[in-house]
């Protein structure tokens, strides 16, 4: 695929896959097709944050036109597992912060998430769900306190602090 640098350079019979949006699009806009491809070009072929969520939206886009032109619904659940939500939505689902689901998706270890031009991040809800099946325990209290136990924090038993706290409930 032609970059927009080696755009000009191209043989003139080469085929660019963006060339027939650029004369649908110039033909709308009274521009040329080739400044009309020109920019696609820039836009979608780009290494930036702003590029890369460009070009997913045209994608999801897309596939919403096809599967709308086909005939194929997404089930609810599919539908709802594919959202994109924002930082927010997405640390009350994991039970974390926000900017802990922010530090996440800089770090790229939540999948699929994108970063709008203003910087806003959005991440799919089955992304966060994957995360949080992989990452989380289910149980965090009862499983801190056998870690503990484990490792020797606690001096005592659980058993031991019941008895102690029997006993101390008897004596009041």
């Amino acid at each position: 695929m032609p970059t927009a640098a080696t755009l000009g350079k191209t043989p003139a019979h080469r085929y660019d896959p963006l060339g027939p949006l650029a004369d649908a699009i110039g033909s709308m806009t009274g521009t040329l097709s080739s400044q009309v491809a020109n920019a696609l070009h820039q836009v979608l072929e780009a290494t930036t944050p702003a590029s890369r969520s460009a070009r997913l939206q045209l994608i999801r886009h897309l596939v919403d036109i096809e599967s709308q032109t086909v005939a194929i619904e997404m089930p609810k659940s599919a539908a709802a597992a594919n959202d994109l939500i924002s930082t927010a939505q997405a640390a009350e689902l994991l039970g974390y912060s926000r900017p802990y689901v922010a530090m996440l998706i800089d770090q790229n270890k939540l999948m699929g998430a994108t970063v709008s031009t203003g910087g806003h991040r959005r991440v799919s809800r089955a992304a966060v769900l994957d995360w949080k099946a992989m990452h989380q325990v289910t149980d965090k209290a009862a499983d801190l306190r056998t870690v503990g136990q484990k490792a020797g924090v606690y001096k005592s038993t659980e058993a031991d602090a019941l008895r102690r706290v029997k006993a101390l409930s008897k004596n009041r």
